[in-house]
């Protein structure tokens, strides 16, 4: 079976720890808005980059998965 959605996947099928729902959070970053989670030492890592420009999808420091040191983002409210 092949599942094609954009919405994450632990969102989808939950959180494999079984430790709950992940809180995410808007930011900018590198000026793009991406989606992050905190880590448990305040780094984020990026879930989702939220951008129109095709070529900040090529930069690897914007990519699902990347840690960004929590003073390198700026926190939407």
């Amino acid at each position: 079976m092949i599942f094609h959605s954009i919405v994450p996947l632990d969102i989808v099928f939950g959180n494999p720890d079984g430790s709950g729902a992940v809180n995410y959070s808007e930011a900018e970053y590198m000026g793009e808005k991406v989606l992050v989670s905190r880590l448990e030492n305040n780094d984020y890592v990026i879930a989702r980059l939220l951008s129109t420009r095709p070529g900040a999808y090529l930069d690897k420091k914007l990519q699902p998965g990347a840690v960004v040191k929590s003073g390198d983002l700026t926190i939407k409210s």
